[in-house]
């Protein structure tokens, strides 16, 4: 039996129309949400049109962004004047405590940065704790974990595993979440097949899968055409740097390879214009053979459109990401 959720819809109505519009994919559960608001076309019809005229510009900057990452050692004044902020030293890495003044509920998100683990959280990452504190009342352990080419993901998930001890202090267990984008979406689902303790909850946002070589990388190399922000160069740059000395099929790294036996339910964020997204019917079907909860929020958007937090698409994403927080687990 499937324990797969959809929120979403298969079915929206353009109401000025009037027109009715049901969309299914080939998966037969999952709706394709093809029409996006007014200001997310914009950003995405921008990159393209920017990469069009400056071969590839867009991805050329990410690439550079990644290569050189800007030293970040500071969240926002804007998150001190607005919230209770922490700062705690771990090792030669920063965490940041960021909760409520008023009113904080019962509950913690870990929250991991994306950034191809070798960059730091940026200025969406914030604008998103920013709403995650704000409208769910949630304590959220925003870290700043060690990145390559220092480290490798494995010293990466070590230093989460001691950030979530010290949320243990704290709350128990059932009262935290694991959430994250791309690289950051791989780790919290790596870290939760790490702890004894699992969190409530999962949340993963265009977790990035399929970074084995020969045929499961084909797909990717064909995506790759469609996506308008990673390059096949990018991905080498943090697969040669992040996984050093990890194989690239061990669970550490690729989030299709985790049992997800015992897993706690799991919230899923994805684009269909993603590189990554030809490998993701395979990461659903494992959640769902591990017995999870899963549920499922597909946009025909590119990576990482949740943190758009500019858009309609991204706040929405936000809101179902607290709700999905709030929601009572039936076991």
């Amino acid at each position: 039996m499937l324990n797969r959720v959809q929120h979403d819809g298969v079915q929206w109505m353009l109401k000025p129309w009037g027109l009715c519009v049901s969309l299914y994919s080939r998966r037969g559960s999952c709706g394709i949400m093809g029409i996006m608001s007014l200001k997310y076309n914009i950003i995405e019809g921008f990159v393209r049109f920017w990469n069009k005229v400056s071969r590839d510009g867009v991805k050329r900057r990410i690439y550079e962004h990644l290569e050189k990452p800007p030293v970040v050692q500071e969240i926002p004044s804007y998150l001190y004047k607005k919230f209770n902020v922490s700062k705690i030293e771990l090792g030669n890495d920063l965490l940041f405590v960021i909760g409520p003044r008023k009113n904080p509920c019962d509950k913690a998100v870990l929250y991991i940065a994306g950034g191809g683990g070798r960059a730091k959280p940026g200025k969406r990452h914030f604008k998103l704790v920013s709403r995650l504190v704000k409208q769910g009342g949630l304590t959220v352990y925003l870290g700043f974990y060690p990145c390559a080419p220092d480290v490798n993901v494995r010293f990466s998930l070590r230093w989460l595993q001691k950030v979530y001890a010290e949320m243990l202090k704290d709350f128990p267990s059932k009262k935290t979440v694991f959430a994250g984008d791309s690289a950051g979406a791989n780790l919290a689902l790596s870290l939760c097949n790490r702890v004894v303790s699992k969190p409530a909850k999962v949340i993963a946002v265009s977790p990035a899968i399929g970074f084995a070589h020969g045929e499961v990388r084909k797909p990717l190399e064909a995506a790759e055409k469609s996506d308008p922000l990673i390059s096949m160069k990018t991905l080498d740059l943090i697969l040669d740097s992040w996984c050093k000395n990890v194989s690239l099929d061990s669970p550490d790294v690729e989030p299709v390879n985790i049992n997800y036996e015992g897993y706690p339910p799991v919230q899923l964020f994805y684009g269909t214009k993603d590189m990554f997204f030809p490998h993701m019917d395979a990461l659903i079907a494992n959640i769902e053979a591990g017995g999870a909860k899963l549920e499922m929020h597909r946009k025909n958007a590119i990576h990482n459109w949740p943190i758009l937090q500019e858009t309609r698409e991204g706040r929405r994403a936000v809101k179902q990401m607290v709700d999905f927080i709030e929601r009572q687990v039936i076991r």
